[in-house]
């Protein structure tokens, strides 16, 4: 089943989570240009914890994001709304 979601810049959405404490999230990171935006890809267990920042073209139709694919229908400097999509 496909979600549309929205994030605003800052907000983090979970993506994966295990019984033994880590957990995946994801980030908007916002427009550092007026062509690219940001995702962060957030990786934790306990007070431990690292991320990684990911640049896309505004123009872009999909993105994916620990090996799921999102895609992307609206993205401004203040949110991105994406919508999910099962890799095959």
């Amino acid at each position: 089943m496909n979600e549309t979601f929205t994030l605003e810049t800052g907000k983090r959405k979970n993506i994966k989570s295990s019984i033994f404490g880590t957990s995946q999230d994801m980030m908007y990171c916002g427009m550092p240009s007026e062509s690219t935006f940001s995702m962060g890809l957030l990786f934790s267990k306990g007070y431990q914890g690292h991320a990684l920042n990911f640049f896309f073209p505004k123009k872009s139709t999909s993105i994916v994001l620990d090996d799921r694919k999102y895609y992307i229908v609206d993205v401004k400097p203040e949110y991105i709304t994406l919508q999910t999509s099962e890799m095959k």
